[in-house]
Order: structure tokens, then C-alpha cells, then sequence
């Protein structure tokens, strides 16, 4: 039981995404990246933003290199965190992009974005990252079964 509820949480934090490459994990497998635009993610995370008054986002080539980055590092290296594989912070990775503060939401599981956001927003921690008002930009990545969504501002 216990495990069902987990699996069933864990389902609501993927991230889906289009183009796919192959990557390999740390464990041999071929993993599936993906990184191009989608703009359903950008649409159905403005429209969470606009009924709770936060402007919109945009999305950000730059926050797209940083989530792709550490959406590999979690694939390759076979691993689930908010720190890199050698220690980097979310804001040390927006930050090496140029970009100013931010905030990033992290899920694991081959599952759709609109689950995913969805299961973000009823997550009071993930919820407020996507609604920070102070935020301007987004950028999103999947590597596998690992999503990455990073929020910030003055990051075009």
C-alpha cells in the first residue's frame, strides 16, 4: 500500500518533453534526453501563474542549458538531487548562466507534463517556486526519467 501511494506520487513529478537523443546512465542503460521547446509547458505553467496573479514566464535558452545540465548529471550519474553530482547548487547553475536568483523543482518517472505540473502545484514547496512573482524566465529538461524545471529572473 504504502508503495502504491509512492509510485502514485512519484508519477506526478515527471516532466515530459519532445526531441529525443540518446544518453548513457552510469549503469550502462541508454537513457532518453529531451530538451526541445514545448510550449504547452510554458502555457500550462502561465496559466497556474495568471489565476494566481503572478505574471508570466518566459522560457530562457540559458535555464534550458542549466536544467538540461544537471538533468544529465542525474542520468549519468544515476542519481535524484537538488545538489550535482560534484556538489553544485540550483542557484550556483543559474547563476553560471548569468541569470539572477531562481528557484528549481525536480522530478523523477517517464510521465506527462501536464502530470507533472499538476502534482507541482498541489506540492506547497514546488507550488510557490512556480509562482514567485519575482520570477521572469523558465527552463525545463528530461534526460531519462530525470526533470528538471528551473525558474529565475532577468534571464532571457
Amino acid at each position: 500500500m504504502i508503495r502504491s501511494a509512492l509510485l502514485t506520487a512519484a508519477a506526478g513529478l515527471g516532466l515530459a518533453a519532445c526531441v529525443s537523443t540518446p544518453v548513457t546512465t552510469s549503469n550502462g542503460s541508454e537513457a532518453v534526453q529531451r530538451n526541445q521547446p514545448i510550449p504547452a509547458t510554458g502555457q500550462g505553467l502561465n496559466a497556474y501563474r495568471s489565476n494566481s496573479g503572478a505574471p508570466a514566464v518566459k522560457r530562457s535558452a540559458r535555464l534550458d542549458a542549466a536544467a538540461r545540465a544537471h538533468a544529465i548529471d542525474m542520468a549519468r550519474n544515476d542519481f535524484f538531487s537538488h545538489r550535482g553530482s560534484r556538489g553544485s547548487t540550483h542557484t550556483q547553475r543559474i547563476q553560471r548562466q548569468g541569470c539572477s536568483g531562481g528557484a528549481e523543482n525536480i522530478a523523477e518517472g517517464p510521465f506527462t507534463r501536464q502530470s507533472v505540473m499538476a502534482a507541482w502545484m498541489r506540492s506547497p514547496g514546488h507550488r510557490a517556486n512556480m509562482l514567485r512573482p519575482i520570477n521572469t524566465h523558465y527552463g525545463i529538461a528530461n534526460v531519462g526519467d530525470k526533470w528538471v524545471l528551473l525558474l529565475s529572473r532577468n534571464c532571457p
